[in-house]
């Protein structure tokens, strides 16, 4: 059997967001809802719900929330958080938790953006820079402090703009951001003319020369300051990357992830002959790699991957790939195989996260606690709904029309009964105070997201 050995690289980074609040807004049975769970409802829902009057908007927002708490509270009540796949589910959920906690502390908590950073950053995005590119083939066809005209322009990236300059041929215009930060530096430092040493970056040698510098004049210390939180926040993304980067090289490569490519090319096989038409894969529930049609059961105890801490069974990354589908593209096997091998590496490099911060005591931390929270909420309610309406009694004759209309009208009164029921407590005064926005909305970036909704 032959052995692919692969070192994980692969970023997929959990963004989570602050908690601003823990005052209590309302009380829904013994659940009590802080300002900063009805921020975060707010700022997470469809435009739909935030339509019309504040006051209204506020309601239906605060009114949703409690809802998804009823039912969720209602099916730990009926006992559904302790079948076997939800608690898989569950312990899921606490594991992605776990990590954004992890990264959290061991990457956003690391990162400080100056004020002089952030004046070079708007200082640079007032200027945009003339550049020629050319990528050579060794270090013998580098002209020193010249150009050699026989250089073949190169672009620089997809995302940068290549235009035609009479006089000056084929060149790149670059503004602030294009870039790496390494190369930006580079970049910006150049005088007028000048020609860069040749650089190495992904196996190439480059040489850079800056043309022209086009300046916009026309800015003042108002203007910095009205944007200095956005060249803050961009900074910090790109410090974040970075520090991502190394952090996840300096704990999978000494993993070792070594994939079974008997096993990967079974399930290769497997996945391609279902619907290869398609991009990507739809099964018995939102994304998830399980529909009957498939015949994966036969491969669940194969070992797919083994590392340094463990193996992945096919059983394994079924299940990984449903809490956290990752898109398979279908124009031939072979991009098919690499996209299972990257869902691979991600699922694996996730396992390996976890039990860092299990290892680490992260499970215990509040805001691990507060986020697992809100998640077995959403989990269990959609559970709860899943189960009134496969408990609706049907026939041969009902229409999926029929069966919708049922399913709603059921859950509609079972929701009535549970508000009856309930010992809920508003603060409505402090509702209406509670400052939100409707611009630039902070949205938490979970790959479970599309699984519970």
């Amino acid at each position: 059997m032959r052995l692919i050995p692969i070192i994980v690289l692969l970023l997929s980074i959990l963004a989570g967001c602050e908690r601003q609040s823990h005052t209590g807004l309302a009380l829904v049975n013994d659940r009590s809802i802080s300002q900063d769970d009805f921020i975060f409802a707010y700022e997470t829902s469809p435009r739909s719900v935030l339509a019309g009057p504040r006051q209204n908007a506020y309601k239906r927002v605060l009114d949703g929330l409690i809802q998804r708490i009823l039912l969720a509270q209602e099916a730990a009540r009926r006992g559904l958080q302790g079948e076997t796949v939800t608690a898989r589910e569950l312990e899921g959920l606490e594991d992605a938790a776990i990590r954004r906690e992890l990264f959290r502390r061991s990457i956003r908590d690391q990162v400080a953006v100056a004020d002089p950073d952030c004046r070079k950053a708007f200082e640079r995005d007032q200027k945009t820079l003339w550049i020629q590119h050319a990528v050579l083939e060794s270090l013998s066809d580098v002209t020193p402090g010249g150009w050699d005209p026989s250089w073949e322009h190169v672009g620089l990236n997809l995302a940068t703009k290549t235009v035609e300059r009479a006089g000056f041929g084929t060149l790149d215009l670059i503004s602030w951001n294009d870039v790496d930060l390494k190369l930006e530096d580079l970049l910006y430092g150049l005088d007028l003319g000048e020609v860069s040493a040749p650089i190495r970056k992904n196996g190439a040698l480059h040489v850079f020369r800056l043309l022209n510098v086009e300046t916009n004049i026309m800015t003042t210390e108002n203007q910095y300051q009205e944007q200095r939180e956005h060249y803050s926040n961009a900074l910090h993304k790109r410090l974040e990357h970075g520090l991502a980067f190394k952090f996840v090289q300096d704990i999978m490569k000494p993993e070792d992830l070594i994939i079974r490519r008997q096993t990967l090319e079974q399930l290769t096989q497997v996945v391609w002959q279902h619907h290869p038409d398609k991009d990507s894969l739809s099964g018995g529930s939102v994304s998830e790699l399980s529909s009957p049609v498939l015949e994966l059961d036969e491969l669940n105890g194969l070992e797919l991957a083994s590392y340094r801490s463990g193996t992945l069974s096919v059983e394994d990354f079924r299940f990984y790939y449903k809490m956290n589908p990752y898109k398979l593209r279908r124009t031939s096997q072979n991009e098919l195989q690499r996209d299972l091998i990257n869902a691979i590496g991600i699922y694996v490099r996730d396992i390996v996260f976890t039990s860092r911060g299990r290892v680490a005591g992260y499970a215990d931390a509040p805001e691990v606690k507060q986020d697992l929270q809100y998640w077995r909420e959403r989990l269990l309610a959609s559970k709860l709904k899943a189960s009134v309406a496969a408990g609706l009694p049907n026939s041969e004759t009902d229409t999926l029309g029929t069966v919708s209309k049922q399913a709603e009208q059921a859950l509609a009164d079972l929701l009535l009964n549970l508000k009856q029921a309930a010992a809920i407590h508003i603060d409505e005064e402090m509702l209406m105070t509670i400052k939100t926005s409707d611009e630039g909305l902070t949205r938490k970036i979970d790959f479970f997201a599309g699984y519970l909704n």
